[in-house]
């Protein structure tokens, strides 16, 4: 089960993600994450995992997805600093390349500014 917290502002569109990222909620994950990348302004999106301690594949499949989707749009999602388990799947997959990381307040801030 998870949940989307939405902050929209001028440049980037930050998603808090609460919860888990498995395979139960993994397919609706990617249809809310494609929709907020449809609908927002902003070229980058923001996505908030440092709450997220449970993910396996189909998590992650459902953030290549809707990254994929992203990069169609002529968008970014970004991964704001991702938990020490989204990390390690990330890893153990070999696609941390695959997102941009944001680690910290600093990095979010710096978006924001521009």
């Amino acid at each position: 089960m998870f949940e989307l917290k939405i902050e929209r502002y001028s440049t980037i569109t930050l998603v808090h993600l609460l919860g888990e990222m498995l395979l139960d909620d993994a397919v609706d994950l990617r249809a809310q994450l494609e929709q907020i990348i449809k609908t927002t302004n902003a070229k980058d999106i923001a996505l908030d995992l440092c709450s997220v301690q449970r993910v396996n594949n189909s998590g992650l499949g459902a953030l290549v997805g809707a990254g994929a989707t992203a990069r169609t749009k002529d968008k970014r999602l970004m991964l704001y600093r991702p938990s020490g388990a989204v990390l390690q799947c990330l890893e153990q997959a070999d696609i941390l390349g695959f997102f941009p990381l944001l680690e910290d307040e600093e990095d979010l801030l710096a978006r924001l500014s521009r």
